[in-house]
């Protein structure tokens, strides 16, 4: 009898240590499972960067921004660049870039990038491999390893870069504001050139006047690549110009850099085209936004492009467009944010923020994404124009919004051009 109860004793002994085992709760030293959500990352004039969840707007993380010997306020106005599940930010004021992890929202390094010559960025980053490609006012550009900020090489444009580097076909491209438009070597920056041994650009171009025989341009909007052609803007002529990436076989023969066509309007572009299927979309600052057929049109002698057509807004226009679906997003400094049928130019729906929009929109599975000087960051239903939610980030939002949706890709606004 004693052994049969012993024998029972026995196995609940065991079975409730197996019910323990699996009903076993972490103890306050084990680590818990990390969990990240998707985010909607955002800076303004305040200092402070804000992650968002793109479906709700819940904040998932918040990062003040250090200011410059505690003393003058950072402002970190150019969109940050998402890249490898990092965050490179900059800022108006400082020669220090910040990368950030992009999950978390925590400071992973400081990237001071050249002891010998300080600059302030006004020119949204890009990255390519690991490097990490600068534009600066100081007039140099460089190319930095993206883990701890070294300058792989440097080079100096002559004029100060607002404008943002575009990467295509192992080639950096971007206009300054003394007028010409630079093509580097992504690995090398400048080449050798071969008869005088000098490093020179991959080919450089500087719009002429045809009035007064001098440079005509000056570029604040970044360059859009479409292959085969290039176009970028000018704030000081009002001309959108299209340019040849590479040599060509067209009667007669042309080469790379070489002036393709200009497209003259009535006010300064400092938005930066994007260009789909054969068109060219930009706003300007004569309160028009544009779609340009790029095809060929010799009845003049000539090759000059067609407005297929344009749409007329309230003010001025700095925002660079984003195309989704045949639907291109644009902002203006009109307070509202437009959604613009890209075939025949009739707008979609417009939607009124309480500020100026400078900020380039973001469009991502059904929501638009776009900053105002009202301080919110908003998202809209894409297809009825209708808001989702707002968060307000006390501060003006120039720049555009990134975001990070976990999948180990990178959704940045179409600000920085063609990136291969």
């Amino acid at each position: 009898m004693s052994h049969r109860w012993r024998n029972i004793l026995l196995s609940l002994s065991v079975a409730s240590i197996l019910f323990a085992a699996c009903n076993r709760k972490y103890s306050s030293d084990d680590p818990l499972p990390t969990s990240y959500s998707p985010s909607i990352i955002i800076n303004s004039d305040n200092q402070v960067v804000y992650a968002f969840h793109p479906t709700t707007g819940k904040k998932n993380w918040e990062l003040s921004m250090p200011s410059l010997s505690g003393l003058i306020s950072t402002e970190f106005t150019p969109s940050p660049l998402l890249y490898k599940g990092s965050l490179y930010l900059t800022s108006i004021n400082s020669d220090t870039i910040y990368k950030v992890n992009a999950k978390t929202g925590k400071l992973i390094k400081k990237l001071v990038t050249d002891p010998f010559h300080s600059f302030t960025v006004v020119a949204s980053p890009i990255a390519d491999g690991k490097m990490l490609y600068l534009a600066t006012t100081n007039n140099f550009i460089y190319a930095l390893d993206t883990a701890d900020g070294k300058v792989i090489w440097e080079w100096d444009a002559g004029s100060p870069i607002i404008s943002s580097p575009t990467i295509y076909d192992g080639k950096i491209y971007f206009g300054t504001t003394g007028g010409t438009v630079f093509a580097l070597d992504k690995n090398t920056g400048p080449i050798i050139d071969p008869t005088s041994g000098a490093e020179v650009p991959v080919w450089a171009y500087t719009p002429i006047s045809p009035y007064t025989s001098l440079p005509s341009a000056k570029f604040v909007s970044s360059a859009c690549v479409h292959p085969p052609y290039l176009y970028i803007g000018s704030v000081s002529d009002s001309t959108m110009y299209c340019l040849y990436l590479n040599p060509t076989v067209e009667t007669p023969p042309t080469y790379a850099g070489v002036e393709r066509w200009r497209y003259k309007t009535n006010g300064g572009i400092y938005s930066s085209p994007t260009a789909k299927a054969g068109r060219v979309i930009f706003g300007s600052n004569d309160f028009h936004i544009y779609c340009l057929d790029t095809s060929i049109d010799s009845s003049r002698g000539r090759i000059v492009p067609t407005k297929i057509w344009s749409d007329s807004t309230r003010s001025q226009i700095y925002s660079s467009p984003f195309i989704a679906n045949q639907i291109v997003y644009i902002g203006c400094h009109d307070y509202n944010l437009y959604a613009i049928n890209i075939i025949d130019g009739k707008v979609k729906w417009t939607y009124k923020t309480n500020g100026l929009i400078k900020s380039s929109p973001l469009e991502y599975r059904g929501m638009v994404y776009v900053g105002s000087y009202d301080k919110n960051l908003y998202a809209i239903d894409s297809a009825t124009g209708t808001l989702k939610w707002y968060q307000n980030t006390n501060g003006n939002i120039e720049c555009s919004p990134v975001l990070d949706d976990l999948s180990g890709n990178s959704f940045n606004s179409g600000i920085s051009g063609f990136v291969q």
